[in-house]
């Protein structure tokens, strides 16, 4: 199951509202916020933030862009393993696919309701880490959310 998420997003309210999903589902769960990429990449490696079993990227952030990131984490040989999902208002598939191209698992639109969101975020919770490709492309194909993994 996965217990521990890193989630990287300059928008505090999306955040608090990612924090109340979780802590809804689980009260166990760890989560940590950085603002941006840079301050996502720095917590770890100073350690500041143990390692999580996921990472939810913005795409959109000050000083260090979800794409920066995610490059950045995909050739750093400590944290490459770390599965990372896109989380963005984009519901572009070329984002999609630029995400997986890059090394995510995928790309997870931001959802319009908290319902939504805590629904997502109790399926993810709910697998190991290494079932965690399987279960998007799940979720893509039921259309339960908007989702791109392919």
């Amino acid at each position: 199951m996965i217990r521990k998420f890193l989630v990287a997003d300059d928008d505090p309210d999306d955040t608090d509202l990612f924090g109340e999903a979780l802590r809804g589902i689980d009260s166990s769960i760890e989560f940590n916020f950085v603002n941006n990429g840079r301050d996502l990449i720095q917590n770890l490696k100073t350690g500041k933030v143990t390692e999580p079993h996921v990472i939810f990227l913005d795409i959109n952030m000050p000083e260090m862009n979800g794409w920066e990131c995610l490059k950045n984490l995909k050739q750093e040989i400590e944290f490459k393993h770390i599965p990372v999902i896109m989380y963005s208002t984009s519901s572009s598939k070329l984002d999609g696919k630029k995400a997986v191209s890059f090394g995510a698992l995928g790309l997870y639109e931001k959802p319009s309701s908290f319902l939504l969101l805590q629904k997502f975020l109790e399926l993810i919770s709910s697998v190991s880490p290494h079932d965690l490709k399987s279960t998007l492309k799940e979720i893509e194909a039921n259309k339960s959310h908007k989702v791109y993994s392919e």
